[in-house]
C-alpha cells in the first residue's frame, strides 16, 4: 500500500518540484558564495541607502573649508597651517572631545606657520582634554606578500597627534561603499585608519596608547567607544582586532550629503582671531569635530551610493559606521541557504495547485516580504538579510519550472504537430490535463497494402511506407493538425487540439484533399520505377472528443478518444462500400458549409451508433474546383 501510494504522479510531481527547489537553492547560494551575485547584493543595499531616511549623528561635526573660505586664504594650496592652527586652537577650546583635519600635511610650507600647528598640537597633546588627528595615507611597502603598510610621514617629526589612513577602497565601478579599518603594519601589528584614530581620540586615548593597542602589547586591549540602542555613546568598549582586519566594512551612510551639523571655517577662524572665549554651551562641546575641504579646487569629491560627496564627509560615515558597529556583513551562509530552500520550496508547492500566473504573483509577494524584511533588519539593525539570493532562486526555480513543462510538452506534441504548431503550444500553453474539446478527425488507410506486402520484399516495402508516412505527415503539419497514432497502414489525425483552432473542419478538409494529391504524386514516381502504386480512402469526422494525456504511470500520450474517433473510423471504411476516395460527415459539411463541394450519399447506418449518419463525398473546393484523384 505504502509503495504504490508514493509512486502516485501526483506525489511524484511534489517530489520533483522539492527536488528542484532544493537543487536551485544549493545552486544559488553556491553562486552567492563565489561572487557571481555580489554586483547585484551591492546594488540592493545602495538601493536601501540611498532610500532610508536621514540618520541623527548629533555627535559628529563637519567644519567646511568652503569655497568662501578658500578665497579668503587667497586660494593657495596647501592650506595655511596657521589658519588650521588657530582652527583647531578654537574648537579644542569649544570643548571638542577630537578635532580630526583630513588635510594632507607631508611637504612644508612657510616655515612660522607649520611652526604655529606644531605649537598648537604640543599644547594639546599634554592638556589631556582634547585629542588632534591627522589623516595621511597608507603607502604598501615593496616586496612584501601579502602587502603590508606605512604612513606617509608628515612635514614634521614634531608634529604631535594621531594619524590615520585615509585610503578607502574603491568599487569597480568608482564608487565608494566600503572602508578597512585597519591596515596590516610593515613593523608589526596594524595601521589605523583616520576614522579609527578618530573615535580612538574621541575616547581619549593618545596616538602612542592606540599604537600598542595595535601592536597587540599585552594589557593593551583596543576599546572604542559605541552607541548603544538607546542612542547613547559608551565610552569604552573592548572591540577585536580580527573584526576590525577582517572582511571589509560597508560603510553606513547615515544620507545623503549633508546630512551632518556642518560650520564653515571662515567665521570660526574669525572668531578665534578676534580673540573671543567660545561660550560653554556651544555646538562643538564633547563632539568629534572632522576638518576637511568642500571647494572645488582641492578635487576631493567621490561617488558613492547616495551621491557625490566630499572625502571629508565620507569620513564622517565611516566615523558613523564604527561608532554604530554596523558592519553590514551577512549573516552565515547556512542561515541564507536555509531561507532560500524554504522560499524555494513554498513556490515549488505552489505551483503544483496554481496556475502559473498565480505562481508568479505569489513569488512577487514573497520577494515583496523579503525585501521589506531586509530593509526593516538594515534600517533597524545595522543587518544585512540577503534577499537577492532569495530574488534570484525563485526567479531560477520559475524559470526551471517552465523549462521542464516545455520540454513534457515537446515530449508530449512535438513528434506530432509541426514546428509552428508547437511554438504556439509553447507560447500560448495547453494542459496536458484532459479536457472534452469540439475536433474535427482525419483517418486514412491504404487500398491493397496486403496483397502489395505479399508482391514485395520487406526492404522495398519498408522504404515505400517510410516514403508514403513522410509525406502525409508533413501535409497533416501543414495544416495545423497532430497526428496521434499509426494504425498499420492507417492515420489518426485531429485538429482544434490541443490549441484551440475556429477552423479545425476546414483544416481537416483541406488536408484531405492534399493527401490525396500528394499520393498521386508519389504514385506517379513509383509507377516510372516499376514499382506498384497505392490507393487511399480518406474520412473527416466533427464532434466532441476527450482529449489529453492517457496511458500509465510509466508511459503516457496525448491522445484524443471517444465517440467523434470511432465514427470517424466507420466512416473511413465505407470508402470501400461506395467506391470513393474521400468522405466527410454532414457535421463536418455544416461547419465548412459552401466552401466546398461534395456529392450527398444519404444516410448510412454505421457500427456502434442508433442514428444513421449522413456522409458526403468530397468532391474538391468550392473555389478552385480541385477535384481528388485526378
Amino acid at each position: 500500500m505504502s509503495r504504490r501510494r508514493w509512486s502516485t504522479p501526483g506525489v511524484r510531481r511534489v517530489a520533483q518540484a522539492l527536488l528542484l527547489g532544493v537543487a536551485v537553492s544549493v545552486g544559488v547560494t553556491a553562486l552567492s558564495r563565489v561572487g557571481v551575485l555580489a554586483g547585484w547584493e551591492t546594488r540592493a543595499v545602495d538601493a536601501f541607502l540611498f532610500l532610508r531616511d536621514r540618520v541623527p549623528a548629533p555627535e559628529i561635526v563637519l567644519i567646511l573649508i568652503d569655497e568662501e573660505s578658500f578665497a579668503a586664504l587667497g586660494e593657495r594650496q596647501p592650506l595655511s597651517r596657521r589658519y588650521l592652527a588657530d582652527l583647531g586652537e578654537f574648537l579644542l577650546q569649544s570643548g571638542a572631545r577630537v578635532v580630526a583635519f583630513d588635510v594632507q600635511l607631508r611637504s612644508r610650507s612657510d616655515p612660522k606657520e607649520d611652526a604655529a600647528l606644531i605649537a598648537m598640537t604640543r599644547r594639546w597633546e599634554t592638556s589631556g582634554s582634547g585629542r588632534v588627528v591627522f589623516a595621511s595615507l597608507a603607502i604598501p611597502t615593496k616586496g612584501e606578500s601579502p602587502a603590508r603598510y606605512e604612513v606617509a610621514p608628515a612635514f614634521s617629526l614634531d608634529l604631535r597627534g594621531t594619524f590615520g589612513f585615509s585610503n578607502a577602497p574603491v568599487g569597480a565601478d568608482g564608487v565608494i561603499r566600503r572602508m578597512t579599518p585597519l591596515l596590516p603594519a610593515a613593523d608589526g601589528g596594524f595601521l589605523p585608519s583616520f576614522a579609527l584614530a578618530v573615535l580612538a581620540g574621541y575616547s581619549g586615548q593618545t596616538g602612542e596608547q592606540l599604537a600598542r593597542a595595535l601592536r597587540g602589547v599585552p594589557g593593551a586591549a583596543l576599546t572604542l567607544p559605541v552607541r548603544d540602542r538607546h542612542g547613547r555613546i559608551v565610552p569604552e568598549e573592548p572591540i577585536p582586532l580580527s573584526r576590525l582586519s577582517g572582511a571589509l566594512w560597508r560603510i553606513d551612510f547615515t544620507g545623503r550629503e549633508g546630512s551632518f551639523t556642518a560650520f564653515p571655517s571662515g567665521a570660526l577662524v574669525q572668531l578665534a582671531r578676534s580673540g573671543i572665549r567660545p561660550e560653554t554651551d556651544n555646538p562643538f562641546r564633547d563632539k568629534i569635530v572632522l576638518v576637511g575641504a568642500t571647494f572645488a579646487e582641492s578635487r576631493d569629491f567621490y561617488p558613492t551610493p547616495t551621491g557625490l560627496m566630499a572625502g571629508v564627509e565620507i569620513h564622517a560615515n565611516m566615523v558613523f559606521t564604527l561608532l554604530s558597529r554596523r558592519t553590514l556583513l551577512p549573516p552565515h551562509w547556512l542561515l541564507n541557504v536555509s531561507v532560500l530552500i524554504g522560499a524555494c520550496l513554498v513556490v515549488s508547492l505552489l505551483s503544483l495547485w496554481l496556475r502559473p500566473l498565480w505562481v508568479a504573483l505569489a513569488s512577487l509577494v514573497l520577494i515583496a516580504g523579503f525585501v521589506a524584511l531586509s530593509y526593516e533588519a538594515y534600517t533597524q539593525g545595522g543587518y544585512w538579510l540577503d534577499f537577492v539570493a532569495p530574488l534570484v532562486g525563485m526567479l531560477a526555480y520559475i524559470e526551471g519550472s517552465r523549462l521542464i513543462a516545455r520540454r513534457r510538452l515537446r515530449a508530449a506534441f512535438g513528434q506530432y504537430v509541426s514546428p509552428e504548431v508547437m511554438d504556439r503550444v509553447l507560447r500560448e500553453g495547453a494542459g496536458l490535463g484532459g479536457v472534452v474539446r469540439t475536433v474535427s478527425v482525419l483517418m486514412s488507410d491504404l487500398r491493397g497494402f496486403t496483397t502489395l506486402s505479399e508482391r514485395l520484399p520487406p526492404d522495398q516495402i519498408s522504404e515505400m511506407m517510410n516514403e508514403y508516412f513522410t509525406a502525409m505527415v508533413d501535409v497533416i503539419m501543414a495544416h495545423r493538425g497532430i497526428v496521434q497514432d499509426f494504425i498499420g497502414d492507417g492515420i489518426l489525425a485531429a485538429y482544434g487540439a490541443p490549441l484551440d483552432d475556429p477552423d479545425h473542419a476546414w483544416h481537416a478538409v483541406t488536408t484531405a484533399l492534399d493527401m490525396q494529391a500528394v499520393l498521386r504524386r508519389l504514385n506517379d514516381r513509383w509507377g516510372a520505377d516499376g514499382r506498384p502504386t497505392l490507393a487511399m480512402g480518406v474520412a473527416v469526422h466533427t464532434g466532441q472528443v476527450f482529449a489529453g494525456n492517457v496511458g500509465s504511470p510509466r508511459r503516457k500520450k496525448y491522445a484524443v478518444m471517444g465517440d467523434t474517433v470511432n465514427t470517424t473510423s466507420r466512416i473511413e471504411g465505407l470508402n470501400r462500400e461506395l467506391s470513393t476516395a474521400i468522405l466527410i460527415s454532414g457535421a463536418t459539411l455544416a461547419v465548412v458549409k459552401e466552401r466546398v463541394l461534395v456529392k450527398d450519399r444519404g444516410a448510412i447506418s454505421v457500427k456502434g451508433r442508433t442514428q444513421p449518419v449522413e456522409v458526403f463525398e468530397l468532391v474538391g473546393l468550392a473555389e478552385t474546383g480541385e477535384t481528388p484523384g485526378r
